[in-house]
């Protein structure tokens, strides 16, 4: 007979075995137990990793911090598994997400391409377009200008171009892409309005196919409104508009919304549709596509033409891993994402591989720099501390996972 006490913070107690090998196996489980309920947080292991992310960590509540991490592996049967760690996350407290919605918008664009296909509609993704601007007098400003949805999903990923985003809109209509989201189980996630600064940003773009049939939305825009649990709508204690700073909040119950939850599953869905039983109506070409496209550095292929265009970096659009560097240190590791940043608030979402290493993980995070209470007044602490941080908190996570 073999004896075994046991007193550790996870059991108590005293054990009695017959055998050596049931022993034996009592030990490996027993091992496997207590390693598992020693594996730290590893959201908050990477916020201790140096001196600048434990500072934001010590103001984590004005800071509005939310992280979502999920750690991706393989299981004995070679299947795809999912380890999620959350930090101060609260789908009920708003936050704006800036231009990280028009990675929906693009996928909605896809949807409503394979909808009018499949009514018969002559369309694709690299077919020609012709675009038309209409003011709201009814003038026409822009005629026939000639483009493709490629070029367009290309300009948002690329460079986050505003523009291009609201020829989208325009294309699947606000009420479309607030239905289809909903149905396909993102409630936290909706369209109010378009994206400024863009010149035509008032006006609307009639879009046509190669037949001249008329492909974009004409509906009549249904506005949603914050629920009243959700918390946060208003921003700064003061706000600039019209040269003149006027001392109340800006009030944001109209505006675009997501959640990071949905962020983040948006991003799982689209990278690992087979495992997340994505409800998009996507095929196999459309998840290559927009991969592609999400993990695209600024200059790459259709982005040659931002060569030379002061405004732009090769990494211009990737706030994790590369942050504010003007030179790609580590080509090696991809990042699937799309940036915000807008009223005071920095978000990423992001899928991130580096394939020599096969490391990867999902990580979406958001934090306010705005340390006047001052909104649109553009001056919020972006190269200082929110870009930063994004950067630093996704190489530390990434350098915990390499170890």
């Amino acid at each position: 007979l073999i004896l075994l006490i046991i007193k550790t913070p996870q059991m108590r107690g005293f054990f009695i075995f017959g055998n050596m090998r049931n022993f034996f196996v009592f030990i490996m489980s027993l091992t496997l137990l207590i390693g598992c309920s020693f594996k730290s947080d590893p959201i908050k292991s990477a916020l201790k990793e140096d001196r600048f992310l434990r500072k934001i960590l010590k103001d984590k509540e004005n800071y509005e911090i939310q992280i979502l991490f999920t750690e991706v592996s393989k299981n004995s049967f070679g299947q795809t598994e999912f380890s999620d760690f959350q930090f101060q996350l609260n789908d009920q407290k708003y936050f704006y997400p800036a231009s990280t919605i028009k990675l929906p918008i693009t996928v909605m664009t896809l949807s409503k391409i394979n909808e009018l296909r499949a009514v018969g509609s002559n369309i694709s993704l690299k077919s020609k377009i012709n675009i038309s601007l209409v003011n709201n007098k009814k003038e026409i400003i822009v005629k026939d200008s000639i483009t493709s949805f490629q070029n367009l999903i290309a300009d948002v990923f690329l460079v986050s171009d505003n523009s291009a985003s609201n020829v989208l809109i325009d294309f699947i209509g606000y009420n479309y892409f607030n239905s289809t989201m909903n149905d396909a189980g993102y409630e936290n996630t909706y369209l109010n309005h378009k994206f400024n600064p863009d010149p035509f940003v008032d006006s609307s773009w009639i879009i046509t196919n190669i037949d001249n049939d008329t492909i974009s939305s004409s509906e009549n825009k249904i506005t949603v409104s914050a629920s009243s649990d959700i918390s946060n709508l208003k921003k700064g204690n003061k706000r600039f508009i019209n040269g003149e700073i006027i001392n109340e909040p800006l009030d944001f119950i109209s505006k675009n919304r997501s959640s990071l939850t949905d962020m983040h599953n948006i991003i799982k869905n689209l990278i690992y549709p087979e495992v997340t039983l994505s409800k998009f109506n996507l095929n196999v070409e459309d998840y290559d596509f927009l991969r592609y496209w999400m993990s695209r550095f600024t200059f790459e292929d259709l982005g040659a033409k931002y060569i030379g265009n002061e405004k732009f970096f090769n990494s211009y659009n990737k706030f994790f891993i590369h942050g504010t560097d003007t030179i790609l240190n580590n080509t090696d590791i991809r990042v699937y994402n799309k940036i915000g940043q807008a009223y005071g608030t920095s978000t990423d979402s992001a899928f991130i591989k580096n394939y020599k290493e096969d490391v990867e993980f999902f990580l979406t995070a958001t934090i306010y720099t705005n340390e006047n209470k001052v909104i649109n007044d553009n001056i919020y602490e972006y190269k200082e501390t929110a870009i930063p941080f994004l950067s630093k908190l996704s190489k530390a996570i990434y350098k915990d996972l390499l170890d």
